[in-house]
């Protein structure tokens, strides 16, 4: 009889153990879907920023044709130098959104590093456990 109830708290035991188990993996994969969320995030943003970059960009390319055609138009200085200088602002302020966005741009945040490490841990703690 002394057997029978080792087998049953040891059996018990590794039920508690699978059922944590599937609570920990349960937890684990809500965290990757939490950091993937956050990288599609930051992948949204950029874009938007390059959406942006590309329209201030063509409104400075834009300026920057009208001011050589006032310059070439008039060889004095006059309207076509406001032209020039308006068009060399947008497009360095294009040039500042553009580096933002490439720095928010990274395949590497895509990646839920976490979970994956909490993942291996669990895996590690369940050999050492059952082992």
């Amino acid at each position: 009889m002394p057997d029978f109830s080792r087998i049953s708290a040891v059996l018990r035991d590794y039920g508690d153990l699978f059922g944590e188990l599937g609570d920990l993996l349960r937890k684990q994969l809500r965290l990757g879907e939490s950091e993937l969320q956050l990288g599609l995030t930051n992948l949204t943003q950029a874009a938007v920023l390059f959406v942006a970059t590309g329209i201030i960009a063509l409104f400075g390319v834009l300026l920057l044709i009208i001011g050589f055609v006032h310059l070439l138009a008039s060889f004095s200085l006059g309207l076509h130098w406001s032209y020039l200088l308006i068009a060399v602002v947008l497009l360095i302020g294009a040039a500042v959104i553009f580096y933002m966005a490439r720095a928010k741009l990274s395949a590497e945040e895509l990646v839920p590093k976490r979970a994956f490490a909490q993942l291996g841990e669990t895996a590690r703690t369940l050999k050492d456990t059952i082992l």
